[in-house]
Parts: C-alpha cells; structure tokens; sequence
C-alpha cells in the first residue's frame, strides 16, 4: 500500500459552517423527541402487560 499524505483539516466559510451548527442542532432535538417517543411507547407496553403498579399500591407495599 501507498502512502498517500493528506491534510488534518478542511476550511470551510463561516456561513457554512453556522448552517451545519444549526443543522447539528436540530437533528439533536430530534434525537430526542424520538427517544422520548420511545420511552412513551416502552411505558404503554409494560402497562398493557401489567408489569407497573400504581404508586398507591407501591406506597402500601412499603408501608408508607
């Protein structure tokens, strides 16, 4: 194999480099609203198969 040098950096134009920010920005918003989605649907799953009580019978089994 050849070695081929390259360089570490590439240069990019500032007002490129704000709509990549706000790009990256936004696509981590969105990130989260679909892990919050799937949290709400994991939720709904275990409720539907009865794996979570309700926080009166949690309280009463712990004698509070």
């Amino acid at each position: 194999m050849a070695n081929i040098a390259t360089r570490d950096k590439i240069f990019i134009s500032k007002a490129e480099y704000r709509r990549l920010k706000r790009l990256d920005e936004r696509f981590g918003v969105f990130l989260s609203y679909v892990e919050n989605l799937m949290d709400v649907r994991e939720a709904r799953k275990e409720i539907n198969r009865k794996k979570i009580i309700s926080q009166e019978a949690l309280f009463k089994k712990l004698g509070f």
